[in-house]
């Protein structure tokens, strides 16, 4: 099942920060049975430092990332915003398209 990689996909992650667990669980097994992305990575627990509305915060978010294609993006976007309890939630793409072929052939397949 290890099929010639589309050239015609740009491969990316994106890299989102959420306010928990469990909401990072939400939106990635979701995300991944509606076939928006492949894969999630699940990074619990870290310290954001940051001004928000004229006052430094100091809080534990969890980072999310996940992988996809170009053409999934804009669409996983807009879950990650329905889904979001952020009024600005952070939501970044970030392209792998030069990344390990077999590794971006399985992320293609499995977004089929």
């Amino acid at each position: 099942m290890n099929k010639k990689i589309d050239n015609n996909n740009n491969y990316c992650f994106v890299y989102v920060t959420v306010k928990n667990n469990e909401q990072a669980k939400l939106i990635s097994s979701v995300a991944i049975k509606n076939k928006l992305c492949a894969c999630a990575n699940i990074f619990p627990n870290v310290h954001s430092i940051f001004e928000w509305e004229g006052k430094i915060e100091i809080n534990n978010e969890t980072i999310l990332i996940l992988k996809t294609i170009d053409k999934k993006f804009e669409e996983l976007k807009n879950f990650i915003e329905e889904k979001h309890t952020y009024d600005t939630p952070c939501i970044v793409k970030i392209d792998i398209s030069d990344g390990n072929q077999k590794f971006l052939n399985w992320i293609g397949n499995s977004l089929e």
